[in-house]
């Protein structure tokens, strides 16, 4: 499908926060009153001697800790402070002169800047550069209270004072780079400065939970085999519309079915344990509703309930699930026995089986559900494990989302069999960067990442975060389990080049970072981003950072968990205090040195993918929606049978099974289809019946006036 749209939605800006604001008002009012507090300060003269007046007035202190004050002197006009003599008038008004020329060359050259926060390694590595710095306002807060004059005075070759001094010339020149929150509101707009901010709509701003979830829906549309595809768990809006809410219902029950056929099919060689025909507690009808509920989801994948009238949700057929998931748990849970022969569950499981396979070939995650149907609940907007809960009763999630409708709780389904590293979980946090340009959107990667370990080994028995959040910071909480394998790390991270010697030393195929892991990070972030165009707000010399948390199944196939836009940063660890400078480093190499310079290097950061935007304005608005595709043929249970049938099921072992449980044959297989077989064996041909519709429309024809 293509649109032949004009022009890209334009969303405005949601994420002004008026406490910045009045911050800056209060912090220039302190400044403003210091000031004039100085210039109106009268010393105490001491009448006998005069000239000997001795007054400190302590002004704040340094970055050092240092106290800086001023002292009255006779036939000086200015303060000075006591770590230093004062300049001569000449000499400040020199050094004032040679600060506003490195200013306008400054201005002139785009070489200003403003970082907020302690990234003192973006401000580093501009001011290498030779850019000059914009100080926000909590940055020196004291010295910046202090007049111009006094700064001038102390003001040395890299010091705090020059700093200070050189941002008082400066803060009426607006900054061309500009590194801040995201809660912040943009300043500067019409220089379009190089800004850490890419904005999107809400509904599509995968850095939260919700807007995952619709990037998830849009990707479709943009999947390309081998170049763009997101494989990421099942997740539903619990706070959303009644659909979503009834969708997430209907996939919990049905997980619950395989939840126990899988139970089941583990326990292949100690069916015994499972099964006692004279004292088993648990009726063989909760298998016969597993199994015949997953027929009817096999046949929803094969089209072939298309025509069906869907059944209504009446109170009988939601005490049916209840009283399904209830004695299923039994049998999962707490090892209650079934009323069934071994012989027969046999049979069971062998069915079972060849439905389960058939099932995750359609849909792969469907592989990374175990036999407990647990779902993790998060916050739609916050991050760093706050809120995280991990539940398997859907009256409780349910509950839970309801008694707090404030956070916008998602429902995800967790992921009960992940790769393992010496019984421990782990996930991989990749660095991605988005930068815009007067007509393309580039999506950079970086090649190195590391691994966050859990301090606990995993299990699904135990739910404490501790187990299974491998956020920093959460398990800087907790110790690390006393009898874990000690061949894990003790600060719970490992290096990429760490990674790659144990895939080495494992049952890990050759060259499968290079060949799977990494090409699969590729396809995920492409895709999460391409399908965030339709909201995203194309502003010149926007880019931003991104954490992005994956995990990788049993076969090493990456799974997308989640994306941070303001990703931590912090040398946390010896093996973050390594790779986050590296990082913006290269980050300052991709956005500022080479849009000047198109050769220079790019460090780790590698180019993965480039979007033109701005094709979507050159459609002519008259054409309207151009809608490409190919014919499809939706299969249905039909009289005259298929000559190839998509799939292949052992008839024999159906009907044996059938027979087995009790069960009549025409709720597997179909009315529909045995009716029809047994005409066509009599040679009886049923007559057609024309539909109400049909006939209305012959008699309207033939008793039309001609």
């Amino acid at each position: 499908m293509q649109r032949s749209s004009t022009s890209w939605p334009n969303y405005r800006n949601q994420y002004y926060n008026p406490v910045y604001k009045i911050r800056s008002l209060i912090q220039t009012l302190d400044a403003e009153l210091a000031a004039l507090s100085h210039r109106c300060a009268v010393s105490k003269i001491n009448v006998l001697n005069p000239t000997a007046a001795n007054v400190n007035y302590i002004l704040g202190h340094t970055s050092s800790g240092t106290k800086y004050k001023a002292y009255p002197e006779v036939n000086k006009s200015m303060a000075i402070l006591s770590d230093g003599q004062a300049a001569s008038v000449a000499q400040t008004r020199t050094l004032s002169s040679i600060y506003r020329s490195r200013v306008i060359d400054a201005f002139r050259n785009r070489r200003i800047f403003t970082v907020y926060g302690n990234y003192h390694t973006i401000r580093r590595a501009l001011l290498n550069r030779g850019w000059l710095e914009k100080l926000s306002p909590n940055r020196y807060p004291k010295l910046q209270s202090l007049p111009e004059e006094v700064l001038l005075q102390h003001a040395k070759r890299g010091n705090d004072y020059e700093a200070v001094a050189i941002s008082k010339i400066i803060s009426h020149f607006p900054a061309f780079f500009i590194w801040q929150p995201k809660a912040q509101r943009d300043s500067h707009t019409d220089v379009l400065p190089l800004r850490n901010r890419v904005r999107r709509g809400r509904n599509l701003d995968f850095s939260t939970k919700v807007g995952l979830i619709g990037c998830a829906e849009q990707h479709q549309w943009f999947h390309q085999q081998g170049v763009c595809g997101m494989s990421h768990p099942r997740f539903y809006r619990l706070g959303g519309s009644s659909e979503e809410r009834m969708a997430f219902i209907e996939d919990f029950r049905q997980t619950q079915c395989r939840s126990l056929l899988k139970f089941i099919l583990e326990h292949g060689q100690r069916l015994s344990e499972l099964a006692d025909p004279d004292e088993g507690t648990i009726p063989i009808s909760v298998v016969h509703f597993a199994v015949t509920n997953l027929k009817k989801h096999f046949d929803e994948f094969e089209h072939r309930t298309l025509d069906d009238d869907g059944e209504k949700n009446t109170e009988s057929e939601n005490l049916e699930w209840q009283n399904f998931i209830a004695d299923s748990n039994q049998v999962m849970r707490n090892n209650a026995k079934i009323k069934v022969t071994v012989p027969l569950l046999e049979e069971v499981s062998k069915l079972s089986r060849i439905y389960l396979t058939k099932i995750e070939e359609r849909r792969r995650d469907y592989k990374w559900d175990g036999c407990r149907n647990l779902w993790i609940l998060k916050p739609g907007y916050q991050c760093r494990g706050l809120g995280i809960i991990i539940r398997s009763s859907i009256d409780e999630i349910l509950q839970w989302a309801t008694n707090n409708p404030q956070r916008r709780y998602i429902a995800q389904k967790y992921l009960e069999r992940p790769l393992l590293i010496h019984k421990t979980k782990f996930d991989i946090r990749q660095y991605m960067l988005l930068s815009i340009s007067d007509c393309t959107l580039s999506i950079w990667l970086y090649r190195d990442c590391y691994l966050r370990f859990s301090s606990q080994e995993f299990t699904i028995d135990d739910l404490r975060e501790s187990i299974h959040l491998t956020n920093n910071s959460v398990q800087k909480r907790y110790k690390n389990k006393p009898n874990r394998d000690i061949r894990l790390p003790k600060n719970n991270m490992w290096s990429l080049e760490q990674f790659k010697v144990y895939l080495k030393h494992s049952n890990a195929p050759d060259n499968i970072w290079e060949e799977r892991i990494y090409p699969g990070f590729k396809e995920n972030l492409i895709a999460v981003v391409m399908a965030s165009l339709e909201e995203t707000d194309f502003v010149e010399n926007s880019f931003e950072l991104y954490g992005c948390d994956l995990m990788l199944d049993e076969q090493y196939n990456p799974i997308l968990i989640e994306i941070n836009s303001t990703p931590d940063l912090s040398p946390s660890t010896d093996v973050t205090a390594r790779i986050c400078p590296l990082a913006l480093k290269d980050l300052v190499k991709v956005i500022v040195d080479l849009p000047r310079n198109p050769l220079s290097p790019t460090g780790n950061f590698e180019r993965v993918y480039e979007v033109n935007y701005k094709i979507k304005r050159d459609f002519d608005p008259e054409v309207g929606l151009d809608i490409c595709g190919k014919a499809m043929t939706l299969f249905k249970q039909t009289v005259i049978p298929q000559k190839k049938t998509p799939i292949r099921l052992p008839t024999k072992l159906i009907k044996k099974t059938e027979h087995a449980i009790k069960v009549p044959l025409k709720r597997l297989r179909g009315p529909a289809a045995q009716k029809n077989k047994a005409q066509i064996d009599a040679g009886v041909t049923e007559p057609k019946i024309l539909k109400s519709a049909a006939k209305e429309a012959l008699a309207l024809r033939y008793t039309a006036p001609k």
